[in-house]
């Protein structure tokens, strides 16, 4: 009885012609090496079924005809081809590479793009080791995909139409019976390649898992965390229990099949022998030549393994496809940022900042922010205080469009940010982050990160407004030396300064600042707003602070709670308020 076709069939053959044609439209950009690829491939298949041909001119002609001249030839023929085919091989193996590489290149570097270009929603929702696991495990799989499943594909199907019509010149019935239960193999096929998409996702899913894994535990912060918690069993047995899973379905996509390809053994061994036998009848009957019968079976023993080699490539091509899927998803991620087209370019910032009546929710039915309405004037200091999880940080995030307000709106000097290029908002907006983060580089690159061009001097005069240039003399190499990973080798008071001097470098109209001081002991922290109290006299600067003692000399305290603004002013004008900011302070001097 026929399968019925339903709409979840079509549609997944729709999605699968969809995922095809995407994925082929991947060599585009590099038609030229394809296209000398696919004339390498029809060159080498063209010698793969020209011996056959010239060994049955050798046995029917050559040979009866004691032609030495013909012999010579058609034996320096049957020596060139191959060696011809060989030379043609490694032309082909030098364009599989360039292709495959060309093209994980693309993927690596459009992915990679894309994730800069997502909001923080989503590596707030991912695993970091996920992330890498497509960048690293799918992308290097694509290498194998191109210069193996595609490419042998594409070989296979030329290889099959030529020996075809040199099988149907030489004798139709032989060839009809070759091809009898081929239908029926690639039914099969497609059953089991359906299949084995489905356990090649799943071994992604499980390989993306143990990544991600590993990346979390296998860090120092990772270390620490667990040895100070003394859960290393505890996370040996996650690992293991994701491993063991992970084998399962290595072993379950290995032996998928198997009886499938235990028949196709079976019958491309059977016909050969029907072959021989009802051929053989022919050559003793004087119907058909001993060396057209040699030949036509050489041709069967270049075709059926062409066959079987398809019908595998066909599963392979399900697995590649599961692969491909995962890839295109990521460069197929929703913008929530995106730059309008004639987005302004802010060449003088003033620092005049509004925010209009800002609402704001990570998700849907459960706000952060609510009417948010506040005017900084161009060089103010605004102080952002308040119970944790009031709020604070994500009204700062909003203002380099770190995710975009959902209703209401926030300007600079008369702008919505909405409205401006990203580049040039986030030339005049530098953020010190309350957790500090410095790469696995010098402090040199790490100060110049926030300004690449800037001088030597420069440089000096950063650190010594961040007071961690006497620091830095200290340390074995100077500006030379290597922080370690997320900056370890420094105290957390050495990262914080460090980093605010690599903004301090990047000299932004507007500063952010999230407790940027939180590290420092009282000494430091006095230098510090000595040095920043001297910058901000130029610069607009929002400060989130949970220490009240560092924001005492604001021009406005905005204090959140539960997402909205409830007191506004001085410092003297709050503490008479004897409102949430008087609590809080007398909370801290006590």
């Amino acid at each position: 009885m026929p399968t019925p076709v339903t709409c979840s069939n079509v549609s997944q053959n729709s999605a699968t012609i969809s995922l095809l044609r995407r994925l082929f439209g991947l060599f585009r950009p590099y038609w030229h090496l394809s296209l000398q690829a696919l004339l390498a491939i029809f060159a080498i298949d063209l010698f793969d079924v020209a011996s056959p041909k010239v060994l049955e001119r050798l046995i029917d002609q050559a040979i009866p005809q004691r032609d030495i001249l013909l012999l010579t030839l058609l034996a320096f023929l049957l020596f060139a081809i191959p060696v011809l085919s060989g030379i043609v091989g490694i032309a082909k193996s030098y364009l599989d590479v360039a292709l495959s590489q060309h093209m994980m290149h693309d993927l690596r570097v459009g992915i990679y793009d894309r994730l800069q270009q997502v909001s923080l929603r989503f590596y707030t929702s991912q695993r970091t080791g996920e992330i890498i696991s497509r960048l690293t495990n799918d992308i290097n799989g694509v290498e194998d995909i191109v210069k193996n499943t595609i490419s042998q594909m594409v070989s296979n199907i030329i290889k099959i139409a030529l020996v075809l019509v040199l099988m149907f010149s030489m004798s139709i019935p032989l060839t009809l019976l070759c091809l009898v239960l081929v239908p029926f193999f690639l039914f099969l096929s497609r059953s089991v390649g359906s299949s084995f998409r489905t356990t090649s996702a799943l071994r992604q899913e499980l390989l993306a898992e143990v990544s991600a894994h590993l990346e979390q535990t296998l860090t120092i912060s990772g270390a620490l965390l667990i040895k100070s918690f003394g859960r290393q069993q505890d996370e040996r047995t996650h690992l293991t229990h994701a491993s063991k899973q992970l084998v399962r379905v290595q072993i379950r996509q290995t032996m998928r099949g198997r009886w499938f390809m235990l028949m196709l053994h079976l019958f491309f061994s059977a016909v050969p022998a029907c072959i021989y036998y009802l051929g053989g009848r022919q050559v003793i009957g004087g119907t058909v030549q001993l060396g057209q019968l040699v030949a036509f079976i050489a041709l069967q023993a270049i075709l059926f393994p062409a066959f079987r080699s398809l019908l595998d490539i066909h599963v392979s091509l399900q697995t590649a496809l599961a692969l491909f899927e995962r890839l295109f998803a990521y460069l197929d991620l929703p913008l929530e940022i995106n730059e309008e087209s004639g987005a302004v370019e802010l060449s003088e910032v003033q620092g005049h900042i509004r925010f209009r009546h800002v609402s704001f929710s990570y998700h849907p039915g459960r706000p952060v922010l609510c009417d948010i309405d506040v005017e900084i004037q161009p060089g103010q200091l605004v102080a952002l205080v308040g119970p944790s999880g009031a709020g604070k940080t994500t009204t700062t995030y909003l203002l380099p469009r770190l995710y975009d307000v959902e209703e209401g709106a926030v300007e600079i000097d008369g702008h919505d940010v909405r409205s401006l290029a990203l580049a040039s908002l986030a030339h005049h907006i530098g953020i010190v982050p309350q957790e500090t983060y410095l790469l696995h580089t010098t402090v040199r690159e790490n100060i110049l990160y926030g300004h690449p061009e800037a001088t030597e001097e420069e440089m000096v005069t950063a650190a010594q407004a961040a007071c961690i240039h006497e620091r830095i003399l200290e340390l074995p190499q100077g500006y030379d030396t290597v922080v370690g990973p997320r900056g370890y080798l420094l105290s957390g008071g050495e990262k914080q300064r460090i980093a605010i001097a690599r903004v301090l470098l990047k000299n932004p109209r507007i500063l952010i600042l999230d407790e940027a001081t939180s590290s420092l002991d009282t000494h430091a922290e006095r230098l510090i707003q000595t040095a920043l109290a001297r910058l901000q006299r130029s610069r607009t600067t929002i400060a989130i602070a949970h220490r009240l003692s560092t924001v005492l000399a604001a021009d406005q305290i905005l204090v959140l709670d539960q997402g909205r603004i409830v007191e506004r002013g001085t410092h003297t004008d709050l503490i008479s308020l004897g409102g949430l900011y008087a609590y809080l302070y007398k909370e801290q001097v006590r």
